[in-house]
């Protein structure tokens, strides 16, 4: 496993999703609109990319140059997953150690409750109800989506399969539940979290329990396949491929 490919899977993918936990989850949202902040994580020889908390909405994107409120620099892509998986605290950058203090700088603050109650709501395999199942499956497939694109990209043997796919869009879903798109342009995966318009592939789970249990490793593909709860179509070479990538996924997102 490559310590600066789990970086940007870490970056991208698992705190990506914190984008539609707010969305999801209503205590959450009332969380993050007590943090009007951007934070930046400046990983040295990985990713560099901003976390923009604003009126209970979350945005995680790759640095475009804004202001950030603070700054969090890390030394190698290894030290910064040691900070996303809290062993090490991340001294931030002056002039914003005072805001990093009041955003993230103890158990209840808003940032880290944010974040320890998604991988929370992530990590469960017990439910209450039929709701907290959809949740979880629901964040568990927009880490999965954005996983497949972070590791496509920086994964030296996911890379293989990703640089096979031809050009265009994968639609990836949970029928009448939710959407994304894979795009393959110019070299590069990207994870968009939206319906795809023009897709010359489909994968689609048939109900929520399906997802479940694909992606939590209860049930495997073809099984479903052949039962018709998960449906392919389309270019089929470049569904191979981003099975290929989907393979590499689980061990940088344990």
């Amino acid at each position: 496993m490559s310590e600066r490919a789990k970086a940007f899977t870490n970056l991208f993918a698992a705190m990506g999703t914190l984008e539609k936990y707010v969305e999801l989850v209503p205590e959450a949202k009332e969380v993050a609109k007590k943090a009007n902040v951007t934070i930046r994580f400046k990983v040295k020889d990985g990713p560099d990319g901003i976390i923009v908390i604003q009126d209970g909405n979350i945005q995680v994107l790759e640095y475009d140059g804004r202001k950030a409120n603070i700054v969090i620099a890390c030394k190698t892509p290894e030290y910064f997953n040691k900070v996303v998986d809290g062993t090490v605290t991340p001294i931030p950058q002056l002039p914003g150690i005072l805001k990093a203090l009041k955003i993230m700088g103890k158990p209840e603050s808003p940032f880290n409750v944010l974040t320890k109650g998604m991988t929370e709501v992530l990590r469960r395999t017990e439910f209450k109800n039929e709701e907290e199942k959809r949740i979880t499956t629901i964040l568990s497939f927009y880490t999965m989506v954005a996983g497949v694109a972070q590791v496509g990209n920086h994964d030296e043997i996911a890379q293989h399969a990703m640089k096979r796919m031809v050009d265009g869009e994968v639609s990836v879903g949970i029928r009448d539940v939710c959407y994304a798109t894979l795009v393959k342009k110019d070299g590069k995966l990207t994870a968009v979290k939206q319906k795809s318009e023009r897709p010359r592939a489909f994968m689609t789970f048939g109900d929520i329990d399906t997802a479940y249990g694909l992606i939590s490793g209860q049930v495997d593909a073809m099984t479903c396949i052949s039962k018709g709860t998960l449906e392919t179509s389309g270019h089929m070479l470049m569904l191979d491929n981003v099975n290929k990538v989907l393979n590499r996924v689980p061990m940088y997102l344990k």
